[in-house]
């Protein structure tokens, strides 16, 4: 297979395998969906060089670079226990919360994938804000009850104080409390006054969250393990900064290159399948033109 390369803006481009690529590549952080090799039947779902893989990524990667990798079943578990090995350090496990199940032929209706995130040495997962409404928003419950607090907040004076000093200043009140919520139990600690602190949220968004509730449309997929390029920006969010080099030696339909484009990244990726690399190709593409004419926009 002849080795295939394109460049579409501060994105790199290649049709040929892992094997053939990783050896010169250099990235800040590894973000990739391997093939799972258990469903057998799709030409996707290739064995690979799991060992080369993941010796390159020690070499590529810096003290305070990230792999995180999406993965299901026996060859996932085996990918986690090779990392550890190598004596990348765990970070943190990432459970996305598709909205919506696979085949209803399957016993269990799943609606789940795992992604790990290991650094090579010291890297440090950023801090991130995720929009309220995002956030929340499959959560009717939870708005009601937030809203339920604010509402009792304004209806004393003591709660509607609060708020006001909020609005004016941005600070939230804390007062000593207990919290039965604490693992000691301990009564001696500052308490936040809870309304402020939701109006703040919805303000300035929530604190990103293990479970990603990202919903997942089989319509309009390209690939048959897509992954939604907004769920793709949020765990770039935690693992990266702009201008960072992102590698993914497994491509499929280019969503991790249009969300590394959407915030700023630099973008490596190999895909093997002629079919999905000319797709890939053509949605990067799209995702350059698109965030050119945006930045064109802000300073006409």
């Amino acid at each position: 297979m002849k080795l295939r390369k394109e460049i579409i803006g501060n994105c790199t481009l290649y049709n040929a395998t892992m094997e053939k690529t990783i050896g010169d590549v250099q990235a800040d952080h590894i973000f990739t969906d391997p093939p799972y090799l258990y469903i057998k039947t799709h030409d996707f779902d290739k064995e690979f060089d799991e060992q080369l893989l993941f010796k390159q990524a020690r070499r590529m990667l810096p003290d305070n670079g990230f792999i995180a990798l999406f993965g299901r079943g026996a060859s996932f578990y085996r990918w986690n226990t090779r990392l550890a090995d190598l004596g990348f350090i765990f970070k943190e496990e990432i459970v996305w919360d598709k909205r919506l199940g696979g085949s209803p032929t399957l016993v269990l209706s799943r609606i789940h994938e795992t992604l790990s995130i290991y650094t090579k040495k010291n890297g440090k997962i950023n801090k991130s804000k995720v929009p309220y409404i995002e956030q929340k928003g499959h959560d009717v419950n939870g708005i009601i009850n937030d809203i339920k607090r604010i509402k009792g907040a304004i209806n004393s004076d003591a709660g509607l104080n609060n708020i006001i000093g909020f609005l004016k200043t941005g600070d939230i009140k804390f007062s000593r409390g207990y919290n039965r919520s604490s693992v000691t139990n301990s009564s001696g600690f500052s308490c936040k006054d809870k309304a402020s602190g939701i109006l703040r949220s919805i303000k300035n968004g929530m604190r990103e969250k293990t479970i990603m509730s990202v919903y997942h449309c089989h319509h309009g997929s390209v690939h048959p393990t897509e992954k939604p390029v907004r769920l793709a920006e949020r765990i770039l969010a935690l693992i990266s900064n702009e201008g960072d080099t992102i590698y993914d030696p497994f491509m499929g339909s280019g969503s991790f290159g249009v969300a590394c484009i959407n915030t700023g990244r630099k973008y490596i990726g190999s895909e093997i399948n002629q079919k999905y690399f000319d797709i890939a190709c053509k949605r990067i593409g799209e995702a350059v033109k698109a965030k050119q004419e945006e930045l064109f926009k802000e300073v006409s």
